[in-house]
């Protein structure tokens, strides 16, 4: 048995130098090597090293957390409110916003940097009227929506930072991303202990419906290439990104989203949760009533 093993692992070994004989000279010819390497290579590794190489391709635009997304606090919220908020949500970081401006991003506070007011709190040295949020909160990093990932990368690196607050072209807000996100492109989805499994994981983006057959439920956040993976769907995403953000391209106006629905490519989607002007969950079915294999 321990012949059949170092047989093997021999024919592995000289396989290997074999495949590393030629140095790739672009980086498609680098990506082909890596997706070649199975054989050599556990499946999580090579996935991790197309991440890795995928980044330069990636622009932030589509890791980032819409500005609908964006859970903050403003300036002059109590400390009582910002406690409210982070008990809610369980974030480690939220952007600061202007009193009077709601995409105006002052800072980033940190959760961890309450520590000493709480204990100081907690010992009577100090009162909650005397606190004041901006005397703790971080300068922030601002990026630009077409940036590269790998270029955040450096970013995030250089200024010991893990939060960016994301711009447009005019300087408009229009979200945020973290190291987390850039993690999860290389590593895949991170779910910590106060992560709701079912709306952060990418693998239940898009799910059968319980009831209705040959219907889906998406998360409007899915990116619509996803979306074209599991459906085996062909939905352009030239110009938007997102399930969401393709019903509103097709609606062409953001108005009274209740029962709003659209039909595209063979599609039939229909805003099914949403608050204000930005959707939540869309249901799809295929307007021609046909079967729909998913991968």
């Amino acid at each position: 048995m321990s012949e059949d093993n170092s047989g093997n692992t021999n024919w592995s070994m000289r396989g290997l130098k074999r495949w590393l004989n030629t140095a790739p000279e672009t980086r498609d010819e680098l990506i082909k090597l890596v997706q070649n390497s199975h054989q050599f290579l556990e499946p999580d590794t090579v996935d991790m090293l197309e991440g890795v190489l995928d980044l330069p391709a990636t622009q932030v635009r589509e890791i980032m957390t819409p500005r609908p997304q964006v859970e903050g606090v403003h300036e002059h919220d109590s400390l009582d409110s910002i406690m409210t908020m982070i008990l809610e949500t369980s974030h480690s970081r939220y952007p600061v916003f202007d009193s009077q401006d709601d995409d105006a991003v002052m800072g980033i506070l940190l959760a961890k940097d309450l520590l000493p007011l709480l204990v100081n709190l907690v010992k009577g040295n100090v009162d909650t009227h005397s606190f004041r949020l901006k005397s703790i909160i971080r300068q922030p990093l601002y990026i630009s929506e077409t940036a590269r990932s790998d270029s955040l990368l450096r970013a995030l690196q250089s200024t010991q930072v893990h939060m960016a607050v994301v711009v447009d072209e005019f300087g408009n807000m229009v979200g945020v991303v973290t190291m987390e996100d850039l993690l999860e492109e290389i590593v895949g989805d991170i779910v910590d202990e106060h992560d709701d499994f079912n709306e952060d994981s990418d693998i239940n983006n898009v799910i059968p419906h319980p009831d209705k057959p040959n219907t889906w439920i998406v998360q409007a956040s899915t990116l619509i290439e996803d979306c074209n993976e599991v459906l085996n769907t062909t939905f352009d995403d030239t110009d938007v990104d997102t399930m969401g953000g393709l019903v509103m391209q097709e609606l062409g106006y953001v108005g009274d989203l209740e029962a709003a629905s659209v039909i595209t490519q063979g599609w039939h989607l229909s805003v099914i949760d949403f608050e204000g002007r930005f959707i939540k969950l869309l249901e799809l079915t295929p307007a021609a009533g046909e079967l729909i294999e998913s991968d």
